[in-house]
């Protein structure tokens, strides 16, 4: 068994980091004010974030590394996408570029509808995997269509549903995740986000035993 290592929040990750340091109002004013600062913030935690994640990568036991950095609302991107192309993508690639040479995968959780990124993550940034999904806005099943046969697709399951559904309708619905996104490899059950204090134990349990049931390969 190995571990899958991950990192969240300042100073190990990107756009996350550097607007929890500066403040969200000020953060977007330096963008246009102030170019140079935004710069040197993102080139400081880029190389504090490269050293982290390389010596994560480098730890016997230590299967594959996720970075956790939210960049999306629900309706898209928190900043334009020119900004994430300009100063967070290169770090990130410069992240995941010393997680592959250890032969081991990058796996991105964000929170958000990131469709309008999706090609510069899976291409450019070279992500293995992606975390957090939400069925209202950016659900699981869509993103397998999308993008299924690129990288891989991690949980999905809503933390809502998991938390309110009732538990037959809770089997019918995970049995139709599993359905949808398991065909053809490349995806593994989970919740679309953090396992909260008020999803149900026995909703949870009833996920994982529907796993077990209908996600085994071949899937039927």
């Amino acid at each position: 068994m190995e571990l899958i290592a991950a990192h969240g929040g300042p100073p190990f990750t990107l756009y996350e980091g550097v607007t929890f340091m500066m403040g969200m109002v000020p953060f977007f004013r330096a963008l246009h004010t102030d170019p140079l600062l935004v710069k040197k913030m993102f080139d400081k935690l880029g190389s504090y974030a490269v050293a982290a994640y390389r010596l994560l990568a480098e730890l016997e036991h230590v299967g594959a590394v996720v970075m956790a950095d939210d960049m999306g609302h629900r309706s898209g991107p928190m900043m334009a996408p020119k900004y994430f192309r300009e100063y967070v993508f290169p770090w990130i690639k410069k992240c995941v570029a010393a997680v592959h040479r250890m032969g081991k995968p990058f796996i991105l959780h964000s929170c958000g509808n990131l469709k309008v990124l999706m090609d510069d993550l899976i291409e450019y940034v070279g992500i293995d995997a992606k975390h957090s999904f939400e069925d209202t806005t950016y659900p699981v099943t869509e993103y397998k269509r999308l993008y299924g046969e690129r990288i891989a697709i991690l949980g999905g399951i809503s933390v809502d549903k998991l938390s309110r559904m009732p538990a037959e309708d809770l089997r019918k619905y995970v049995r139709h995740v599993i359905k949808e996104c398991a065909p053809g490899g490349g995806y593994a059950l989970g919740s679309g986000n953090s396992v909260t204090n008020y999803v149900k134990l026995d909703n949870y349990l009833t996920m994982l035993r529907i796993g077990r049931k209908y996600g085994r390969y071949p899937i039927s």
